[in-house]
Order: C-alpha cells, then sequence, then structure tokens
C-alpha cells in the first residue's frame, strides 16, 4: 500500500537505497540528495531527550518525494537516524510504516542480525507531534553491482534467519499486503498481452494456504549494507508483515533479475533452500507467489525501483520490463530457463 502511494504522489522513492550517509557518498549519490526538508522543532525535541549527545545537525539521507530520512549528527558519537513522517501528509499509512519499522528492530533484537536498534519510537505522533522512529548507524554500503556467489549466499543466510525467527501472538505483526495496483491490468508497454492476462487470472483465484512467519516484506539487495561480501547492515523494516517465507524469496529473485541476471535469482533461491528456508513445495502455490510478486512491479517496473537503477546507465526502461517479463514467461512455463 505505501509503494502504490508512492507511485500516486509522483514517483519512487531513494530512501529504501540509501538510509546511511556512507552509502551515498561511496557510490557518488551526491547528486540525488533533495532540498533538505525541514524538520519541525517539536520532533527535534523529542529526538533530543532520547540521546546523549547534543544534536548539532540534521540532514536528509537520500529523498525522493517522501524525504522521510534524516542523518542526525550529534556534538560527541555517531550520528543516529531519524524517520519523520508528517502525520498530515501520510496519515494512517504513514503511523503504519513507522509502527512496522519499530517492531521489526524490536523483533530482531538479540537476534544474529546487523539490524538498526530502536532508540525510541512514537508511533502515533503524541509526543514528537508527527509519526516518528530514532535508529542506530550502520556502517556499510549498497551494492548496485552484481554480487558474487559468496555474497549472495550470505544474503540467503540472512533470510533464512529473519523467517526463523519466533514471534508469540502477541507481537505479532500486521498480516501482509500485495503490492498490486488497484486498478491491475495488463501492462500498456508489453507484447504480450495473453501472457499478463493469463498471470492476472492465475492471481485472482487467490492465496495458497502457504505457512505464514516474519517477513521482512521488502527484502531485496538494494536494502542490505555490505562491506567487502559482508553483511553490516539488514535495513528498512518499514514492511515488516507476518506472511510466507516465499515473499521476501520472490521479491529477491525479481530484483536480481531486473538488476542483473536469472542466474543469480537461482543462485539465491538455492542457497535460501540449502541454508534451511522452508519454502512451499507445491508448484501452483510456487507459480503464485511468484506471480504476485512480479504483478507488484507494475505498471511500470522503472517507478518502483528507481533508485536501484538510478546510476546504472546499463538498465534503460525496456530492458527492464523485458526482464521482467522474461521471468514471468519461465514462471508460466512459457519458456525454459
Amino acid at each position: 500500500m505505501f509503494r502504490q502511494l508512492l507511485l500516486q504522489i509522483g514517483g519512487a522513492n531513494i530512501e529504501n537505497l540509501l538510509p546511511w550517509r556512507s552509502c551515498w557518498r561511496d557510490i557518488g549519490l551526491e547528486a540525488c540528495i533533495y532540498s533538505a526538508q525541514v524538520i519541525p522543532a517539536q520532533v527535534r525535541a523529542w529526538a533530543q531527550e532520547h540521546l546523549k549527545s547534543e544534536i548539532i545537525a540534521i540532514e536528509p539521507v537520500g529523498g525522493g518525494r517522501t524525504a522521510t530520512i534524516s542523518a542526525v549528527y550529534l556534538r560527541r558519537g555517531e550520528p543516529v537516524v531519524l524517520r519523520y513522517v508528517s502525520i498530515e501528509r501520510w496519515g494512517e499509512i504513514g503511523r503504519q510504516h513507522v509502527s512496522c519499522e519499530a517492531l521489526g528492530c524490536r523483533l530482531m533484537e538479540g537476534s544474529s542480525l546487523p539490524v538498526p536498534h530502536l532508540i525510541a519510537s512514537d508511533p502515533d505522533g503524541s509526543r514528537a507531534g508527527d509519526y516518528a522512529n530514532l535508529t542506530t548507524w550502520l556502517p556499510g554500503r549498497v551494492r548496485l553491482g552484481p554480487l558474487s556467489l559468496d555474497a549472495i549466499d550470505e544474503l540467503a543466510k540472512i533470510a533464512v534467519i529473519i523467517h526463523g525467527t519466533p514471534v508469540d501472538d502477541d507481537h505479532r505483526p500486521r498480516p501482509y499486503e500485495f503490492w498490486t495496483p488497484d486498478d491491475l491490468e495488463v501492462p500498456s508497454w508489453t507484447s504480450r498481452p495473453k501472457l499478463w492476462q493469463r498471470a492476472i487470472h492465475l492471481f485472482d483465484q487467490g492465496a495458497p494456504p502457504t505457512r505464514n512467519g516474519l517477513v521482512h516484506r521488502d527484502f531485496h539487495p538494494g536494502n542490505i549494507l555490505w562491506e567487502g561480501d559482508r553483511i553490516t547492515g539488514v535495513i528498512d523494516w518499514a514492511e515488516t508483515s507476518w506472511g510466507p517465507a516465499d515473499l521476501d524469496v520472490m521479491h529477491s529473485r525479481a530484483n536480481f533479475v531486473m538488476l542483473h541476471d536469472l542466474d543469480s535469482a537461482d543462485a539465491f533461491s538455492d542457497a535460501y533452500r540449502w541454508h534451511g528456508g522452508l519454502l512451499d513445495d507445491d508448484h501452483d502455490a510456487q507459480v503464485f507467489w511468484a506471480i504476485s510478486d512480479i504483478l507488484g512491479f507494475l505498471p511500470e517496473p522503472t517507478q518502483i525501483i528507481t533508485a536501484l537503477i538510478h546510476h546504472r546507465t546499463d538498465l534503460p526502461d525496456q530492458v527492464v520490463r523485458e526482464r521482467l517479463e522474461h521471468l514471468l514467461m519461465i514462471t508460466l512455463g512459457e519458456i525454459r530457463h
């Protein structure tokens, strides 16, 4: 829902890719930084209440049209990260975004994963005046180029750990939501309308009874920080949900295909299973979950992954579309890999 709203107000957002200053410096995205959002005095005061050192500056990190992530610089110590979401602008969706991120961080607290520590959260805006989270800073950078097999293996291990995290009923996150447009239609850019009509028909049959558990729900290489082939951060928990692990795996596969190739996608899902990850073993269920994610990139995949391909000049719109359609053809058995 949140991602679809971004499209409605004018484009994808860079914040999912670039939560930390070290990232955009390393991959040369200074030109992508938008004009600074104004952090209300009440939000700044709320943040200061939870910090031991004086705030000396707050600067937007990433941007896009949401402009909800800022780096908070302190007189002493490392910076922290502020997610400030205007109640007036985002309403219930903004509250959900902040609440999910806070819950995701709490659920992973004490795990072996490098996840931001939640310093403070105001999911109803009663103290900060708007929805807000304050989290620790993590080192590393986002990698936009192809990943080595060792790196893909590390990414798969991370996914298995997330999906294996026990969650009691009292702390279960909200049920997952599909990211398909409300007015789901065959994309205007395709030369294979019957392919997409078939996918939409299968999706309309409804989800299979696949086992649910904790899912990141936006798990893909763009939400991972690295130092070499070592993962230093698993970020952007704003879509934390309760649903099938297949959602995260299929989302990663689609991103690998659009950014790189099908071999990388297969390497990821193979490594996921190798490390004990559990996916629905029913073929029709596998097709459904793959289709549900592919359709979530409509009507225009390049608008969904704008931040990820911003500096990939080798990925014009048509290439991204063709790769996504190729994945759909393989999923539906129209061609063999």
